[in-house]
């Protein structure tokens, strides 16, 4: 009787697996997949987003079309929440956000209504190290100037690191950032450095080696700082922010907020989706990454392609919410303008 029992067991389960699978294989056919991005066009997230959404289609199952569209607004916040709250929870909705949103829900900013690790994290395209730069008009040379003399610079909204990272700079390190925030994407803050409206912002460093080379190569932009946590080797003398920190917890809120870094350019869905839906679109996000014509035309586009897993991903996520609770206080205050 319990062998009977055990293999009917077996069998049962077996068939629910095999209609599962069923199920996935003609998950997206005939419909149409939006990947949505948190912040304007032409900046890195819609490079990168934009570049996924060429591709990601190919590879899940009945190859549904993907919609790009842009939801910007306070640095991603406004996608994020929509995500969490009101997006369709079957696969049909994915999106590229800002890479500090899962910092910002321990950080109890003003707006949050989602839980990062509920989302369902689908994979990596590239880490983000972001940079710190000044017009090349501005008599700042390096960031110990900053220390001296009042730096006008520009940011997008509350939850966005050109506002945020500049603020911790000035209260745990000791820099005189003046940031004038407000701004629709780092394109507009461009313009606005171009314009000579702003000295200065934080932009990534892949946006220096692809759509904004021509920054470098005219010595249009000075770059004075790594938001991140240590220096890169191909800029050996400028210092990362963890550096500047003036006392060891200092330096340890800082690291924490250059951990956005390693979320970088990632791909995110909605909680609530069945093991089976995010497994399929983890895998076809894999395949994305790897296959050889979206690398060929990552390179053509000087964007690096630093993927991992979903899985992986998901993991990183998970680790911010070790970070402590007294420091975390603290974390908060630092960011919030200058003291």
């Amino acid at each position: 009787m319990k062998s009977a029992s055990r293999l009917l067991c077996l069998a049962f389960a077996l068939l629910i697996g095999s209609a599962a699978r069923a199920d996935e294989a003609d998950a997206f056919r005939g419909r149409t997949v939006t990947l949505y991005i948190g912040t304007g066009p032409g900046g890195g997230y819609d490079t990168y987003g934009r570049l996924v959404g060429r591709f990601f289609g190919r590879f899940l199952p009945g190859a549904p079309g993907v919609v790009v569209q842009n939801m910007p607004g306070a640095s991603s916040l406004v996608l994020t929440n929509f995500l969490y709250n009101k997006a369709p929870r079957d696969g049909t909705a994915v999106a590229v956000i800002n890479q500090a949103m899962p910092m910002e829900q321990f950080l109890q900013t003003e707006g949050i209504a989602y839980d990062s690790n509920r989302f369902a994290w689908i994979g990596r395209a590239s880490s983000a190290v972001e940079t710190g730069i000044v017009w090349h008009t501005s008599p700042v040379k390096r960031i110990e100037d900053v220390f001296t003399r009042e730096t006008i610079v520009g940011g997008t909204g509350p939850t966005s690191s050109t506002v945020f990272i500049p603020n911790l700079l000035n209260n745990l390190a000791g820099t005189r950032f003046k940031v004038i925030s407000g701004f629709n994407g780092t394109n507009e803050i461009g313009l606005a450095m171009e314009r000579g409206e702003v000295e200065g912002s934080g932009t990534p460093l892949e946006s220096l080696k692809s759509y904004r080379a021509h920054w470098m190569r005219e010595g249009k932009i000075r770059v004075l700082v790594l938001w991140s946590a240590q220096r890169e080797p191909e800029m050996p003398d400028v210092p990362s922010i963890v550096e500047l920190g003036r006392t060891e917890e200092a330096r340890r809120i800082l690291k924490f907020y250059a951990s956005a870094d390693d979320i970088g350019r990632s791909l995110v869905a909605p909680p609530g989706m069945t093991a089976e839906r995010i497994a399929t679109l983890r895998r076809a996000f894999d395949a994305t990454v790897r296959d050889p014509q979206f690398l060929e035309d990552a390179t053509k586009a000087g964007l690096e392609i630093k993927p991992m897993s979903g899985e992986a991903l998901q993991d990183l996520v998970s680790e911010v919410a070790t970070f402590p609770k007294d420091l975390i206080v603290k974390a908060r205050t630092a960011r919030e303008g200058q003291k």
